[in-house]
């Protein structure tokens, strides 16, 4: 396990440095024809992109709500056991 991390590391590094340089070129190409679509509307290069983020905006927002929910759920329980745990020490 030990000998694998250095190369785990190096290979971030590489990664970083070939995705950087080409998610500029491809920002650069998307803008570069999405001026070119025409008479108006959504060409669509920048039809996928837009789908492209929307997947990712639903993928994020699906475990959000889900640690939403828990929170939620354990400030209720919380109080509720606060507030029983309250009613017995005024009976005794």
């Amino acid at each position: 396990m030990k000998r694998l991390l250095p190369k785990v590391q190096s290979m971030r590094g590489k990664v970083a440095w070939v995705l950087g340089p080409t998610l500029l070129v491809a920002t650069a190409a998307i803008a570069a024809t999405a001026g070119k679509a025409g008479s108006g509307g959504i060409s669509p290069l920048m039809m996928m992109l837009l789908i492209f983020f929307g997947v990712i905006f639903v993928l994020q927002l699906i475990p959000a709500m889900f640690i939403f929910g828990s929170l939620i759920a354990a400030i209720f329980k919380r109080s509720k056991k606060a507030t029983e745990e309250s009613t017995i020490n005024e009976q005794a």
